[in-house]
């Protein structure tokens, strides 16, 4: 197996660093940080207002964050567009 591969295999199936959101002054998401490792299944549980699902927007590329480092790799599944695809392998990084 060639080295990237291993690598790949290694790298988490979602990294989120530092993610931060803004509307307006008010902070939605402040310096959250977690990663979701291949093959695991989760959940996001929080009370209202606690930010899941400007979360959730923000990895699925919906809305963009005011900071932070989001990696998602994902495996295309043939009945994906191609902007999906492409939204599947995306990183999104500001400071």
């Amino acid at each position: 197996m060639p080295a990237r591969s291993i690598d790949q295999a290694r790298r988490p199936a979602v990294l989120v660093s530092g993610l931060t959101k803004y509307f307006g002054r008010r902070a939605a998401i402040r310096n959250l940080t977690f990663t979701i490792e291949r093959g695991t299944i989760v959940g996001f549980l929080g009370l209202n207002g606690a930010g899941k699902s400007t979360t959730l927007r923000i990895l699925a590329g919906v809305l963009l964050p005011t900071a932070g480092r989001i990696e998602v790799t994902a495996t295309a599944t043939s009945r994906s567009t191609p902007r999906r695809r492409a939204a599947g392998r995306a990183r999104w990084q500001r400071r």
